[in-house]
């Protein structure tokens, strides 16, 4: 069966098949420690990545620059957190 989107033209379908495929990169400091990530932005939605973990959240009135910074800098903290968990055992 096949099936069809009837909604997108090609330019629309073009346009948000090259604004997933872009990523932008992204450093962050944190406690002193630089990190670098990446982020792409896609259907009202930011996604982060830093190494193999992902966050996503809508960015809604703010930039998504803005909201891929709190993402990856949330994703720097926890990793710190777990760095440190697994460097006491």
């Amino acid at each position: 069966m096949k099936r069809y989107c009837h909604n997108l033209d090609n330019s629309t379908f073009t346009l948000a098949l090259a604004e997933y495929e872009t990523t932008h990169p992204l450093n962050v400091e944190v406690d002193g420690v630089n990190h670098a990530g990446s982020y792409r932005v896609m259907a009202g939605s930011v996604i982060v990545y830093l190494e193999n973990e992902i966050k996503f959240a809508s960015y809604g009135a703010n930039r998504p620059e803005i909201v891929a910074r709190w993402l990856l800098t949330d994703l720097c903290r926890k990793a710190d957190s777990r760095k440190r968990k697994a460097g006491r055992r």
